[in-house]
């Protein structure tokens, strides 16, 4: 299995603005490719517009799976997309082939932007 991690920047945030917690404990995943998505380029592409969007792909390039693996935004613990997600990789098949998506938006205003940069680094 191939794991690729986009983590958006957006716009008017300042360089490594995404390289906090999150970013580092993927990091550490064996097998993970992270990447920096300017401004949700790439995610708009795959037509993902919030953060905590997984999709899963065959070796065909056939979507399997899209959706959330959380239950609510910012919580971890069992839900539909996380026990369709181990079911597809374990079985090659799951009861359910897209779930709801709890999290951020991934692109938004400059104001927004700046926002998002100062809520981000409170501790």
């Amino acid at each position: 299995m191939n794991a690729n991690v986009l983590f958006v920047r957006p716009l008017g945030v300042p360089e490594n603005w995404e390289k906090g917690e999150l970013w580092l404990s993927v990091a550490k995943m064996s097998g993970v490719k992270l990447s920096v998505d300017h401004d949700g380029i790439e995610a708009s592409r795959f037509g993902s517009s919030t953060s905590g969007h997984v999709m899963l792909y065959d070796t065909k390039g056939q979507l399997l799976f899209s959706g959330g693996i959380t239950p609510l935004r910012g919580h971890s613990g069992e839900n539909a997309g996380r026990s369709a997600m181990v079911a597809l990789l374990i079985q090659g098949q799951a009861a359910k082939d897209q779930t709801p998506v709890f999290g951020c938006p991934l692109t938004g205003k400059a104001k927004d932007s700046e926002e998002l940069y100062d809520a981000s680094h409170e501790n």
